[in-house]
């Protein structure tokens, strides 16, 4: 099947190599392109998503029968729009295969077309409620710590070894060097965006200065 592969990372510091290895080893599928976009699937709408609406060009444009996410939530997270745009590739006869849930929908001779819809209605909804619930919890523990007259950040004055602060993050390392996304690594290690860019960077700094 012509196919073109479609990834999306919410942040510049993440990485689509994962994304795109795990899809491009899959039988039966032709890729054709990748698109690899960074920006965020939560605050900005499919329409301005410049790297996702130059993939439906190449989609509309070069026959392609197919488009490959790793999951719901690289499309979106805003349900209504990624039920709208599967509709709308499904009046242009392309199917469209989610990684995750081992599954391609749009298909001409799909027996299961409503099941599967309504599958990606619930993801798409689970990945916005947990857009949504962690953007909560980091908010409403700063005004927590404000409130107690506790400070938010490191003390003032303090500073922390590269090789101690490293030695504490240990699980994120590990995660980065095998590729993982920012957001899985979030989940995994019950950490900040924040705390992972700074692993990241404090790595590529110790890396830089033995070369």
């Amino acid at each position: 099947m012509k196919s073109i592969l479609y990834t999306r990372v919410s942040s510049k510091d993440q990485s689509t190599i994962r994304q795109v290895n795990d899809m491009k080893s899959l039988e039966d599928f032709e890729i054709v392109e990748v698109f690899s976009e960074k920006i965020s699937g939560f605050s900005v709408p499919l329409n301005e998503r410049p790297v996702l609406q130059k993939a439906l060009l190449f989609v509309e444009s070069n026959n392609v029968e197919c488009i490959m996410v790793s999951e719901v939530s690289r499309l979106g997270r805003n349900t209504h729009e990624v039920l709208g745009l599967i509709e709308e590739l499904k009046k242009q006869s392309v199917a469209i295969y989610i990684h995750n849930l081992g599954t391609t929908i749009n298909k001409p001779d799909s027996s299961s077309e409503i099941f599967t819809k309504l599958i990606v209605t619930i993801m798409a909804d689970l990945a916005r409620l947990e857009s949504e619930q962690m953007s909560y919890r980091i908010k409403s523990g700063i005004r927590s710590r404000k409130a107690l007259g506790l400070t938010t950040g490191r003390k003032i004055g303090s500073k922390e070894s590269v090789g101690k602060f490293l030695s504490k993050h240990s699980d994120i390392q590990k995660y980065l060097v095998k590729g993982y996304s920012s957001r899985e690594i979030q989940k995994l290690c019950k950490c900040s965006p924040n705390t992972i860019k700074k692993v990241k960077d404090q790595l590529n700094s110790t890396t830089n200065s033995l070369i």
